[in-house]
């Protein structure tokens, strides 16, 4: 902050300076007079060079701003006027006088086709700057406007008063939006901070009271730490601001939490009347009772800024790629459950299947062995018809349950000459593939049955 070789060379006047703007584009800035001079300096480190020089105004340039491309600068005056200037050649292009009925202390661009301007008497009015004439006319504020932001993606032009409030206007409408209650103290500064979701004013007895944005009838909080007036506040990110003091500071201050990180420039106790950020957030710059314009150096703030989103980049991606391997991992694990519930299933149609293809030799042994054992039947008649009978035996002592067994096992030998399946996985494996074997056995027996008849139909 003393290193004065590091930053751009200072600009000093013969009178007070009131207003300072950057160019939003390119290292030009502008600096009006009390005397109603303008002046547009190119900047450097360690050097400026004068491009234009004018005197727009009789009495006083209260305000000024630079267009969205920086080809035009307006100013307003204390002689009620305001008025556009090229850039390059200093040649006027608009001018409006008796603009209102109060001098204007503000002027401020919104966008390429309306500029806005504030008075003494806290009357605010938008003007349409091809067709040169008033659009809309707002008399919401009983003292001096006495600062504006525009939010664009509202299309909300935001304003404060001496009378302690803060009002709010849709360019696009003829009645404002909201006007919040009376805090009690002067409001000289405003900002829209938090992505647009907080705004938060400066206040004569060092407080900034914070809105919650679309709630503008109170301040949702409150953060005290200044000793004197807020006079200006400049947005550095959404969540820090440097504030210009009647003591003479440039304080940097954090929201979220709120507190005061550290100090950015130093007037020597004079009041601070403005500070503004250059395009490329590498400088500052601010004015004071010292006829003199001063820059600091800020860029450091955003260095930071960059490291922690680097770092908190780097941690996302390594997040990224742990959350990867673990997919992975997981997709490995479920494919090899898969595979396993696949082989398993393979094993079980294999089971099945010898079951289902088997003879009734092979699928019930113990009894085709017990009938084999059994001594033969007697016979119901002589010659050919025992013959008969024991081939029929014989062929129906083959049949299993549901139809009794010619001098064969008693039902509960034949119960205990079930073949006792091969459980693989449990009770409900084992019963599956019970009620298969069972649903295969009806077709056979059928066919028994009917020969069974046939033959005692024969006797």
């Amino acid at each position: 902050m003393d290193d004065t070789a590091a930053r751009p060379k200072s600009l000093k006047f013969k009178e007070p300076v009131i207003d300072v703007a950057f160019s939003p584009t390119t290292n030009l800035v502008a600096s009006s007079l009390i005397t109603g001079h303008v002046f547009v300096h190119k900047y450097d480190v360690g050097s400026n060079q004068r491009q234009v020089r004018g005197k727009p105004h009789k009495k006083s340039c209260r305000s000024l701003c630079f267009s969205g491309d920086g080809s035009l600068l307006y100013t307003a005056s204390k002689d009620r006027s305001w008025q556009a200037m090229d850039v390059e050649t200093g040649a006027e292009t608009t001018r409006i006088d008796a603009a209102h009925e109060k001098p204007l202390n503000l002027i401020k661009y919104v966008n390429e086709q309306i500029v806005a301007t504030g008075d003494e008497a806290g009357c605010v009015k938008l003007w349409d700057v091809r067709q040169k004439k008033q659009a809309f006319s707002y008399s919401e504020h009983v003292d001096y406007v006495s600062d504006m932001v525009f939010h664009a993606p509202k299309r909300h032009l935001l304003a404060t008063s001496g009378d302690g409030c803060l009002s709010v206007y849709d360019v696009r409408k003829a009645k404002p939006f909201q006007v919040s209650a009376n805090q009690d103290d002067e409001l000289l500064s405003v900002a829209v901070i938090r992505g647009g979701s907080k705004v938060v004013v400066g206040e004569t007895d060092g407080v900034m009271g914070i809105f919650s944005y679309g709630q503008f009838g109170d301040v949702t909080d409150r953060f005290p730490g200044h000793p004197q007036s807020i006079d200006s506040i400049c947005k550095l990110t959404e969540d820090l601001c440097v504030t210009g003091s009647s003591d003479g500071l440039l304080r940097i201050v954090q929201f979220f939490p709120h507190k005061l990180i550290g100090v950015a420039g130093d007037h020597q106790a004079l009041p601070v009347e403005k500070v503004v950020l250059s395009y490329d957030q590498q400088w500052l710059a601010s004015c004071s009772h010292d006829h003199t314009v001063h820059f600091w150096d800020i860029g450091y703030i955003y260095a930071d800024e960059d490291e922690d989103d680097e770092a908190s980049e780097a941690a996302e991606q390594k997040d990224t790629n742990e959350s990867k391997e673990d997919d992975e991992l997981d997709a490995q694990a479920v494919a090899i459950r898969i595979s396993r519930d696949v082989d398993s299933d393979d094993d079980e149609d294999e089971s099945e299947v010898d079951i289902d293809g088997c003879s009734d030799a092979e699928t019930h042994p113990e009894e085709t062995q017990t009938d084999v054992a059994q001594p033969d039947k007697p016979s119901l008649d002589a010659g050919a018809d025992s013959e008969e009978v024991d081939i029929e035996d014989n062929s129906e002592s083959e049949s299993d349950n549901g139809w009794g067994s010619w001098g064969g096992s008693s039902d509960d030998e034949a119960k205990a000459a079930k073949p006792k399946k091969k459980r693989r996985k449990g009770e409900e494996l084992a019963d599956k593939r019970k009620a298969r074997v069972e649903l295969a056995r009806p077709t056979q027996s059928h066919k028994r049955k009917t020969e069974r008849k046939a033959f005692f139909a024969g006797l």
